[in-house]
């Protein structure tokens, strides 16, 4: 009895790790305080995630936000184990750039790098270690 029981907290806990993923609010601050970025994200299925950004920058004279409330900025799919690759579209000139995000699960971080520029001007960190 006691076996089935462990088993039972074993198969739990291993189900409940797994279903870890990166929906939610995600943030980050330059050290000097300058520029901050936050990520939402919502998990559309298994691989796939969508979501929006805004990005304040030179103490909030900068700022590339999606205004637009039925429409996401971000748009993602795993490409391995806690990797996602996709796109971002800046709102200073509607153009997209290309990004990753790796998960760390133990620590709970989400790395964000722009692998790619959005064409024109755009206010987004090249790279990012966000925190919910």
């Amino acid at each position: 009895m006691k076996v089935n029981i462990c088993l039972i907290l074993v198969f739990l806990g291993i189900h409940f790790m797994n279903a870890q993923d990166i929906e939610g609010v995600w943030q980050w601050s330059s050290p000097d305080g300058t520029q901050n970025f936050e990520v939402e994200l919502e998990r559309i299925n298994d691989k796939e995630y969508r979501g929006n950004h805004c990005a304040i920058f030179d103490n909030g004279d900068r700022i590339d936000c999606n205004s637009e409330q039925d429409t996401f900025s971000i748009v993602m799919v795993k490409i391995a184990e806690d990797n996602y690759a996709g796109t971002i579209e800046s709102s200073y000139e509607q153009s997209q750039g290309k990004i990753r995000m790796q998960y760390y699960v133990e620590e709970d971080l989400l790395h964000f790098n722009l692998t790619e520029n959005p064409v024109g001007i755009f206010y987004l960190p090249e790279e990012a270690i966000l925190t919910r």
